[in-house]
């Protein structure tokens, strides 16, 4: 990362960002339920969000935020599932669309927490600070999703 410029860190993470709002888009598209493609729907909209704050790089948002990191998020159910392909095809079903969303989000906050702590600049330290929180919630709001959706709570 010590070769990369700012604006490549930026455009790698709202890539991600991208990423991350087609699974949601397209998991809405194919789902049955309507609480479900709401739901997801949400995510792909949060998703589009922390895309364009990347892009735009408008840390005015965040400084009324009062945000601190967690070392370590909450455990839940993704940790305990075995995925046993690392991607999507045809043949994923809504557990296995779950699943993945819910590993990815993990893996966004992992990524952000680091390049949080990767960065010198105060601003765009306090962004990733905000993304890898982001991300958290969405593991944890995913994950909710997978019991209500798998188990009627």
């Amino acid at each position: 990362m010590q070769n990369e410029t700012i604006e490549s860190i930026l455009k790698k993470a709202a890539d991600k960002e991208e990423g991350a709002y087609l699974l949601y888009k397209n998991a809405a598209n194919c789902a049955k339920d309507l609480h479900t493609k709401t739901v997801l729907s949400k995510f792909a909209e949060e998703e589009q969000k922390h895309k364009q704050a990347l892009e735009e790089f408008n840390i005015g948002s965040l400084k009324e935020q009062k945000i601190e990191i967690e070392e370590e998020h909450r455990q839940g159910i993704s940790e305990y599932l075995v995925s046993t392909d690392e991607r999507l095809s045809e043949d994923s079903d809504f557990k296995d669309i779950i699943i993945y969303a819910a590993k990815r989000e993990k893996k966004a906050f992992r990524f952000y927490s680091n390049m949080s702590k990767s960065v010198g600049e105060p601003d765009l330290k306090k962004l990733f600070v905000w993304l890898a929180q982001e991300e958290s919630k969405h593991k944890e709001d995913i994950e909710a999703l997978f019991w209500e959706v798998m188990y009627g709570e």
